[in-house]
């Protein structure tokens, strides 16, 4: 493996120089130990990883929340179908499905299709999450999985039910799923802003502040809040 540092904008009055952090792994490189070292798949290309202020369940001794189980309760009929990725999958209704809650849910369509499509390869990302609710398929998550790990990664659904329940009872249908197959963490992705607070309402969670695994919560919600 190999670390990549570019460049962008910096605070020069105020002698802030920022770097971009990439890694850049092979095929042999194991994933389970870039991922502690605090970086993340990125969407750009093959093995390629970016440092983040990112956050973890540690699933060891992980229990839902009352709120958790409130979610779970109002989401039963949610249903998981856990598929190996594979281009054949990807389709115009998939593509549709996505670009229209990309949209919905933050005002633009923050993937193209060209790049949704070379997720659905399986060349990176390799596990595709299926929801169905009453057996009606509503939405789709890309995933990277391995032995140890499970990164929640790319979830996208009927837009309709964006304001509804349906992300969390996703998002909690997909750790009940990765308790039961024996991963030790499962990543939720980047925490910078206002908007990704709902994602620090589980227990067992540890966020990447730099250096180390920070298990002070509350000082992540108050760097968040000064930041915003």
């Amino acid at each position: 493996m190999k670390y990549i540092f570019k460049e962008y904008k910096g605070d020069y009055e105020n002698y802030e120089y920022p770097y971009r952090v990439y890694l850049q792994a092979s095929d042999a490189d194991n994933i389970n130990e870039i991922y502690g070292k605090g970086f993340l798949a990125t969407r750009i290309k093959k093995n390629y990883y970016y440092l983040s202020r990112n956050i973890r369940i540690d699933l060891e001794n992980f229990e839902f929340t009352s709120e958790n189980r409130r979610i779970l309760k109002k989401t039963q009929n949610l249903t998981l179908e856990s598929k190996k990725l594979q281009s054949p999958q990807f389709n115009y209704d998939i593509s549709k499905l996505a670009s229209d809650f990309f949209k919905e849910k933050f005002g633009k369509n923050i993937i193209s299709t060209q790049k949704l499509k070379w997720l659905f390869t399986g060349d990176f990302f390799n596990k595709l999450f299926i929801y169905k609710l009453d057996d009606e398929i509503i939405g789709y998550c890309i995933n990277m999985e391995t032995e140890n790990i499970l990164h929640y990664s790319y979830p996208f659904y009927k837009p309709n039910l964006v304001k509804s329940n349906i992300g969390m009872g996703m998002i909690l249908k997909a750790i009940e799923y990765a308790k039961e197959n024996n991963k030790k963490y499962f990543y939720l992705g980047t925490v910078y802003t206002k908007e990704s607070l709902y994602k620090l309402q589980f227990k067992q969670m540890e966020w990447f502040d730099g250096e180390k695994w920070n298990t002070d919560i509350a000082l992540l919600k108050e760097k968040i809040k000064d930041e915003n």
